[in-house]
């Protein structure tokens, strides 16, 4: 008998699924093994593999194999144990209770004919710090997952200079410090398993090589990846200028850094093509955004930020300058309005293309200007970019309205009430007020939505099990005849 908890269960299943490039319930056959050595959990798809291995405990020697939707059956963010028992017919015997309910479900013996597929453990690693895991999540969202020419869709690991390079065409993502246990440039396709909180463990991050197969082992979990071999990595070096050579650099105060995060996504313009914005380096720090209906422009000055060099003004993607303050970076080093802009620190360097400069910006004295000091504040309430959600399409009420006498929309024009009038304050609280409706009605969908998941996993199982009682109940019938 082998024994598991749920909990492991669902770490194994979102583990394993993202490991694997798994998009469904089903998958691969899971084999469990116990011994001497503790327990093991393996499970391979094409070219992934990954084994989770605890060793804490000794235990009887046994292994069985079983269909990959068990997981899904008795997964929960509870200890309570799994009861495995191989029977004399092949069949897999698991028991467990949901609540107060006992449930016990047999599964059909899946033992693979190819037994062997699973690659062979390195016998020798090369410790690197905990960082590297962080590096490599990081590295794989920088990829493209739509490759076309070169293979946009890995990360290049350097073995002589312990590099991790990564791309999609507008980004790059150069990482350094690392110990790669090779000498060559070695490709390894994208994955989402890194994303894993799962797979964080304290200590270091192992890492091998073994054949075809680069091997990251860290704590229990062990992820196998295939090289690609035949893939051309970019030569993304040539891109990447010089910090020497900036004209200007940006310092992003620590504490501006979270309201830019939050604002970006909430200036006009986010789905526009692009969602461009205008970064202008002139004495302050101001960033610009335009939505296609607005006449003036919203500014967001980053009060304790600060800038040197030449005035210059570049307009950018606020998607790759959100992703810059998300990555930490505090410095960005710009250099004119068609070159790209560089972010640096110790150990990583992130370069990102520019959009076109006839489209950038410029100071408008009728600008709705907002600072990050605003945004910071406990009450927001005359925050105009409060009013902006990100959102996939924009609204048709939104394209119907007309502009006004200035030529402002309706919506721009009561973010900027006037002295002494309470008509945008009023609106806004309305908007609060519906914003509260919404996210109540989305809290209940979401709590009705879980219901009717658990639901359907008790008439799952509840169907196996009845599947499992006829199926012993003819059994029964013909060995009475």
């Amino acid at each position: 008998m082998i024994t598991i908890t749920r909990r492991l269960a669902l770490q194994l299943r979102v583990v394993f699924r993202r490991a694997l490039g798994l998009t469904r319930v089903f998958g691969p056959a899971l084999w469990f093994a116990t011994g001497r050595d503790g327990i093991h959990v393996r499970a391979r798809s094409g070219g992934a593999a990954v084994e989770y291995h605890d060793p804490s405990e000794k235990l009887p020697t046994e292994d069985m194999w079983l269909p990959f939707d068990f997981l899904d059956d008795v997964e929960a963010r509870r200890d309570d144990p799994v009861e495995l028992e191989a029977r004399p017919d092949g069949h897999i015997m698991a028991g467990w209770r949901d609540g107060n309910v006992p449930q016990c479900v047999r599964y059909d013996p899946v033992k693979p004919s190819d037994t062997d597929r699973f690659p062979e453990m390195p016998k020798k690693f090369t410790q690197n710090p905990p960082r590297l895991l962080v590096a490599l999540r990081d590295a794989m969202e920088t990829t493209d997952p739509d490759a076309v020419r070169f293979a946009t869709n890995t990360i290049q690991l350097r073995g002589t200079s312990g590099t991790i390079a990564a791309t999609d065409g507008r980004q790059v993502l150069i990482q350094h410090g690392f110990t790669f246990p090779w000498d060559d440039d070695v490709l390894m396709p994208r994955t989402r398993v890194f994303g894993s909180r799962e797979l964080f463990c304290d200590g270091p991050v192992a890492l091998a090589r073994t054949g075809v197969w680069v091997v990251i082992r860290n704590g229990p979990w062990t992820v196998h990846r295939t090289i690609d071999t035949d893939g051309r990595f970019p030569e993304v070096d040539h891109h990447v200028p010089r910090a020497g050579d900036a004209a200007a650099r940006l310092w992003i105060a620590p504490t501006n850094a979270e309201s830019l995060a939050k604002s970006l996504p909430r200036l006009p313009g986010y789905d526009e093509f692009n969602g461009p914005v205008t970064v202008d380096l002139n004495g302050t720090v101001a960033i610009r955004a335009r939505a296609e209906m607005q006449k003036e422009p919203t500014e967001l000055t980053l009060c304790d930020s600060t800038c040197s060099g030449e005035p210059i003004r570049i307009n950018t993607s606020r998607k790759y300058l959100a992703r810059a303050v998300k990555l930490g970076f505090e410095e960005i080093h710009l250099y004119t309005p068609k070159v790209p802009v560089m972010c640096r620190d110790e150990h990583r360097r992130y370069v990102w293309a520019l959009l076109g400069p006839d489209s950038a910006i410029p100071p408008s004295e009728g600008a709705i200007r907002i600072t990050s000091a605003e945004l910071q504040d406990e009450k927001p309430a005359n925050v105009s970019i409060s009013n902006h959600k990100p959102r996939r399409r924009r609204p048709k009420a939104m394209s119907q309205r007309k502009p006004d006498q200035d030529g402002r929309t309706e919506a721009a024009s009561r973010t900027r009430p006037a002295a002494g009038d309470k008509t945008g304050t009023l609106d806004l609280e309305a908007l609060i007020e519906h914003a509260e409706v919404l996210r109540g009605s989305l809290r209940e969908a979401l709590s009705k939505t879980s219901e009717l998941v658990a639901a359907l996993k008790r008439h799952r199982r509840q169907s196996k099990l009845v599947q499992s009682t006829l199926a012993s109940l003819k059994r029964l019938q013909a060995a009475d005849a």
